[in-house]
């Protein structure tokens, strides 16, 4: 029961630190993401140790460098604000810098108004090493630019 708890405890950590650098390179440093993503982590944890989760370390986002990061949030900006609802765009890290080829397809969905800000759903996703992640979080348009409100 021990090395069960200790194998759970140890894959559930792992998920937390993914969880962490996803919020971390996804969002800035905002916190109500974090915490959403850290909830998930911990209620995933229980479940894990029945499930072999070495994927995770793997996943595109660890791959990812400030660099690429940066870069991709701008083809996001620049989508978000050009593209027409379904039109995607994409983005590769190619020159970047970072020996790991990642790429994303960004795909604008919709547009509302939420809290008085214009804001748009978006599609994104990353793929590195033969593995994909996709989100569909909510951006809004502040007077600082395209900020995410919620996945």
């Amino acid at each position: 029961m021990s090395r069960r708890l200790s194998l759970s405890s140890r894959i559930g950590s792992c998920v937390f630190q993914v969880a962490g650098k996803v919020a971390k390179k996804v969002t800035g440093s905002s916190a109500r993401p974090v915490t959403a993503l850290a909830f998930a982590a911990l209620a995933f944890a229980g479940t894990a140790s029945a499930q072999n989760l070495g994927f995770m370390h793997s996943s595109p986002i660890t791959f990812m460098r400030d660099k690429d990061v940066a870069s991709l949030q701008q083809a996001l900006h620049t989508a978000l604000d050009n593209n027409a609802d379904g039109q995607s765009s994409e983005w590769t890290n190619e020159g970047l810098g970072n020996p790991v080829p990642i790429k994303a397809t960004i795909t604008p969905k919709d547009n509302a108004d939420e809290k008085g800000m214009h804001c748009r759903h978006a599609t994104v996703t990353v793929t590195a090493k033969s593995q994909d992640q996709s989100w569909l979080p909510l951006f809004c348009k502040t007077a600082q630019g395209w900020k995410m409100e919620r996945q």
